[in-house]
């Protein structure tokens, strides 16, 4: 398994600084990002930064099979490949990175694929127009998630904290492309604590704005869409705010 850019080419053929082989030489490897046994901790506020870190380390190697732990050349691939990101990529990008690698691994666990995609509601119904404009109504949804973080740049976040919008709206995106999200992506979408998101999904729940259900693939995971009442729900908001 090869993680190409890794390092920039070396035409002279001498061994990068970092490398594995060049600590063979007698020099001491210091990877940019600790090994994960070097790392107590980092998780504990950081939970998209440690997802994603934990996503890296668990790459499938070319058939398929979880890289082994005790496998030193499969480690040093990955390490080389966590440097590189550390090296490249700010925090803000890190997490945004973790964040959409989650949205890929929902959308396999969802067995999710386009050409999959189909209309759910009768067209004449107010659900079905909804759904006919969703893809335009999604940017609506995009454009007013943009408005509420550039206004966090400047005033806290906890005085318009809204994690049940956010969820909502981050599940209207979905929903116009065919897909859902695991649990966990939509508590990262929310901003809130997990346990202050989880309660907050119930309350969606007994709403019947959302549903959840066990994913197809990996019985671990929830995955969560709107209902047709959350459809019609948050789609009426979204044409308004269009207007």
């Amino acid at each position: 398994m090869s993680f190409s850019g890794a390092h920039p080419p070396n035409p002279k053929g001498q061994a990068q600084p970092g490398d594995p082989e060049e600590a063979g030489n007698g020099a001491e490897w210091s990877p940019i990002v600790p090994p994960v046994a070097n790392r107590p901790g980092l998780g504990a506020n950081d939970g998209p930064a440690d997802d994603f870190i934990a996503t890296v380390e668990g790459w499938p190697d070319e058939a398929g099979s979880l890289l082994r732990a005790d496998d030193r050349s499969d480690q040093a691939e990955q390490q080389r490949a966590l440097d590189q990101i550390a090296g490249s990529f700010s925090a803000g990008q890190m997490r945004s990175l973790g964040a959409s690698l989650l949205k890929l691994a929902d959308a396999l666990d969802d067995a999710w694929h386009p050409a999959g995609v189909r209309s759910e509601y009768h067209w004449m119904t107010r659900a079905g127009h909804i759904e006919r404009r969703s893809l335009q109504l999604a940017q609506v949804a995009g454009r007013l998630r943009a408005a509420a973080r550039r206004r966090r740049r400047h005033l806290s976040g906890e005085w318009f904290g809204e994690p049940a919008w956010e969820m909502l709206l981050e599940l209207f995106i979905q929903f116009s492309g065919g897909a859902r999200v695991s649990t966990k992506s939509l508590v990262i979408a929310s901003g809130a604590a997990d346990t202050t998101a989880l309660r907050i999904m119930d309350r969606l729940e007994e709403a019947e704005l959302i549903q959840r259900s066990p994913s197809q693939t990996d019985k671990r995971v929830t995955l969560v869409g709107l209902t047709r009442r959350g459809v019609v729900a948050v789609g009426s908001v979204l044409m308004e705010a269009e207007a």
